[in-house]
């Protein structure tokens, strides 16, 4: 069972439950109309072999405010429809922030899916950096890096 709140100052949620159709950019276009360039950090995981949405969804917003709504929105539609298998969920993700959710993608899938296409987008005011080894340089420092390398190993050792 999910929580149906959010800690303070928390600002990255995880939606569950995605159709596999689902795309990076049909879900900008969800976030847009509550949230318009106040999201930094939107990953949709795909499968590797189908291309596909996974059914996964990562975004952090510029600041508590967003997410809360971001979180509210998504809850109030979780539970207004039908029980599906599509129907999203959503959490408050361990990660928190635009820095170390990069770090935690770099450390999970490795420098070279920085060029994949299906790799997380970054925006900066609103507008998408259209290099994500630049935002890594900007917002990814070694000691984060480090920090989030040893969190990533640590979680494969737990499921061990």
């Amino acid at each position: 069972h999910l929580p149906r709140t959010m800690d303070d100052g928390a600002t990255s949620i995880m939606l569950r439950g995605l159709p596999p159709h689902q795309t990076v950019e049909g879900l900008k276009g969800r976030l847009d109309e509550f949230a318009l360039g106040k999201y930094d950090f939107v990953y949709v995981p795909c499968d590797r072999h189908r291309g596909r949405s996974i059914g996964l969804a990562y975004i952090n917003f510029v600041d508590r405010i967003h997410a809360k709504r971001a979180f509210e929105v998504f809850t109030t539609e979780s539970i207004a429809r039908t029980s599906s298998w599509s129907t999203p969920r959503v959490s408050q993700m361990h990660v928190q922030g635009l820095g170390p959710n990069l770090a935690f993608f770099l450390a999970s899938a490795g420098h070279q899916h920085l060029r994949n296409p299906a790799a997380p987008q970054v925006f900066e005011n609103g507008v998408r950096v259209p290099r994500l080894e630049d935002a890594v340089r900007k917002f990814v420092s070694r000691d984060l890096m480090k920090k989030m390398q040893e969190e990533v190993e640590n979680k494969r050792r737990d499921r061990k």
